[in-house]
């Protein structure tokens, strides 16, 4: 990876960051604020502007909302500094970045006296401001106790087996049912086969490779940055384009990896290479949950079997695997019906997903969802009913 590349990857952009901002109020006179440039860098629905004289007080409730300040500052003036001493003692917590008009070292000291660390120039440059708000956010976020996303790894029996399918539209699903704002990451760690960034439609650089690659420069702007937004609360780690041997991954660094999607993301879904090798099932050991991906013939059925033998003899309990048969027939009269399958694998079955073969092909190939050429059908339903069980499984919301 060359050096251009690598610096693209760390440079955490408003366009590219998948983080919220800090709801930040910035005070300032109407002069400067009037003069602030166009842009798309400024989150706005996390910023608003209340032009103040820089010797005018402030109300205390005017802050009650604010997470973050951006506040003028005229180290000539008693009146503004006074001022950012009363917000310093009514919100001792609330982070503040000082807006000052050519600042030189009297007034950096001035500010340092006052605790005032972080210093944007008048008049605002865009960038430079929505830099600023987004480096003290992310900050904010280190520095609060993270509560980790939960986990779960989708399998395929065998190759072929469609989990792939299944598992960006349990995302899709997951995100449509949740009554609030849900953003969920696919995670795909089929490094040779994976197909989860075609599928979504997203075209990248970025792969999970290049987390892979970072080692110690693995960080949580990284993560932010090779997420890949594919649709509203959807987010894809994509497998690289390239093939690579599958045993040369290291197993720290996917832990690592792993650890800071959980600390950025909702729910973590992980697609698994259905071949196993030390550092997959050391990953699908530590998830919540395993979504076992079969189908009712006897190849995949034996193959399916044979996992959950392997699942046994390393210690991954039954009660975290979750049996999908794909490409389902409900009949009573199928050659082999999903009350065969479960006494089978002496494992109930979670969900069964129908085909529909005709719109699923026409929507990978259009790198588009089946549910936005048809959420009506039954592939689009049954999925639908799996994100409901999946959810209550996950401790979320029931339907």
């Amino acid at each position: 990876m060359s050096e251009t590349d690598m610096k693209d990857i760390l440079k955490l952009s408003p366009d590219s960051a998948v983080g919220q901002a800090p709801q930040t109020i910035v005070i300032a006179n109407d002069s400067w604020i009037s003069r602030i440039g166009s842009g798309n860098a400024l989150p706005a629905e996390n910023v608003q502007f209340v032009p103040v004289p820089a010797n005018a007080s402030l109300e205390p409730a005017s802050l009650h909302e604010a997470e973050l300040l951006v506040l003028e500052v005229d180290a000539s003036e008693f009146a503004t500094l006074s001022r950012l001493e009363f917000v310093r003692r009514t919100y001792p917590d609330l982070p503040i970045i000082a807006a000052v008009n050519d600042p030189d070292i009297r007034v950096m000291r001035t500010l340092l006296r006052h605790g005032i660390t972080n210093v944007v120039a008048l008049p605002f440059d865009n960038e430079e401001l929505a830099s600023e708000i987004y480096n003290v956010g992310a900050k904010m976020a280190e520095a609060k106790p993270v509560a980790l996303a939960p986990t779960a790894c989708v399998i395929g029996s065998m190759g072929r087996s469609g989990a792939t399918s299944i598992l960006v539209h349990l995302a899709d699903a997951l995100v449509r049912r949740s009554k609030k704002a849900l953003r969920c990451c696919i995670l795909d760690l089929d490094i040779q086969a994976g197909q989860s960034g075609p599928y979504t439609g997203i075209e990248s650089t970025r792969c999970v490779l290049d987390l892979l690659e970072a080692q110690d420069r693995l960080d949580q702007d990284m993560i932010r940055n090779v997420a890949v937004k594919a649709r509203d609360g959807i987010f894809i780690i994509a497998a690289p384009s390239e093939i690579l041997p599958i045993e040369q991954v290291d197993i720290d660094q996917v832990h690592r990896i792993i650890q800071l999607a959980r600390a950025e993301f909702d729910i973590l879904l992980i697609d698994l290479p259905s071949s196993w090798t030390n550092w997959s099932l050391s990953v699908a050991d530590r998830s919540d949950r395993l979504l076992l991906v079969t189908e009712q013939s006897l190849t995949p059925l034996r193959q399916t079997r044979r996992h959950l033998e392997m699942f046994r003899e390393v210690g991954i309990s039954s009660d975290h695997v979750d049996i999908i048969v794909n490409r389902a027939s409900l009949s009573r009269f199928a050659r082999i019906t999903l009350n065969d399958v479960a006494e089978t694998l002496n494992q109930d079955v979670l969900a069964a997903i129908r085909e529909d073969k005709t719109e699923l092909v026409q929507a990978q190939d259009e790198g588009k969802l089946v549910t936005e050429v048809n959420r009506k059908g039954v592939f689009a339903k049954d999925v639908a009913q799996l994100a409901n069980k999946f959810s209550v499984l996950l401790g979320g919301e029931t339907a």
